[in-house]
């Protein structure tokens, strides 16, 4: 159970989208997405959320507008990637991911309010990880650790590409989406679906890393409570410890309901946004303050969700200023 006054926060959702198209203007259907997810996260118990922007079904500009009428319970984490094309459509010259206009963009991205960080995707478009291999991040990120802009990295099967940028930015922090992972229903799971999960736990060596736990009950071959999850999680939570794991559900993936995205029907591994929190909440041993740190208190810490954070700010895209 909750214990009284332990917050949560669920560090990684986009932004719903409605079972019946709407028909009733771009403006009421941003409100309607907002009234959706806060709606969703009373109904669970859930405090707080970080919105993870996506161009096609979370832009970045519905994200931070959710965040600035919210922003006690929302806070955002941008795509890189969308920001920057932005930016190069206001800018006669376009600036790439690594001429000096990243390290501008970057810099205007840390002072935005409820604005935690980035996000850098290998997984598409396809020539993205060869692009973080060439070195075409590298301005990016040399700003964001300068900065002390997290950046969360959505890349299965890219691990050691991700382990590579971790040392040579040691003081950058860097988050793995959905434990570096193939998960449905998006992405069909490896078999087995732990597969690479060695590859996640190696990382655990490298201090400026963090994981979020999400979207962990896809995996599952069993019912809830998903008992099968209970060792890698195990193994997940002794090697980084919970002041480097986040709980987190990416949910509105989950329900294969992604905003301009084909809807999925039922698949093994779909389950309830209730089930994605107390599957973890209450079956898994953990003390008050390993509790505490888990559900928010990390999420709080490694992506320095503070009060700076919290005032309405402007909702200008960081691209312009």
């Amino acid at each position: 159970m909750k214990a009284p006054h332990a917050e949560i926060i669920d560090a990684h959702l986009h932004l719903p989208s409605p079972r019946n198209p709407w028909e009733h203007g771009e403006e009421s259907f941003a409100d309607l997405q907002t009234e959706l997810l806060l709606a969703q996260l009373d109904a669970a118990g859930v405090d707080a959320a970080v919105l993870m922007s996506e161009a096609h079904c979370a832009p970045a500009a519905r994200c931070r507008a959710a965040v600035a009428r919210h922003p006690d319970r929302l806070a955002t984490v941008l795509d890189y990637d969308e920001i920057a094309a932005g930016a190069a459509e206001s800018s006669t010259a376009g600036p790439s991911a690594s001429d000096p206009g990243a390290a501008g963009l970057v810099a205007r991205v840390a002072e935005q309010p409820g604005v935690l960080g980035l996000r850098l995707t290998t997984a598409w478009p396809p020539d993205n990880i060869e692009r973080l291999r060439s070195g075409a991040y590298e301005d990016m990120l040399d700003a964001a650790e300068t900065h002390g802009v997290p950046v969360c990295f959505l890349g299965p099967g890219h691990l050691p590409d991700l382990a590579a940028v971790a040392r040579a930015h040691p003081s950058l922090p860097l988050v793995v989406d959905h434990f570096g992972l193939h998960q449905p229903p998006y992405m069909p799971a490896d078999d087995p679906p732990w597969h690479d999960l060695g590859e996640l736990l190696k990382l655990a060596e490298l201090p400026n890393v963090s994981v979020k736990l999400s979207g962990a009950p896809t995996l599952s071959t069993a019912p809830y409570p998903y008992p099968d999850l209970r060792p890698p999680l195990e193994r997940v939570l002794d090697a980084f410890g919970v002041g480097r794991c986040m709980w987190a559900t990416d949910q509105h993936r989950v329900f294969g309901r992604l905003h301009g995205f084909p809807e999925v029907p039922r698949y093994p591994g779909y389950h309830s946004y209730a089930q994605g929190l107390h599957y973890l909440l209450d079956h898994v041993e953990l003390s008050p303050s390993e509790r505490t740190a888990l559900f928010g208190g990390t999420a709080r810490r490694v992506l320095g969700w503070t009060d700076r954070h919290r005032g309405t700010g402007t909702t200008d895209d960081p691209a312009t200023g």
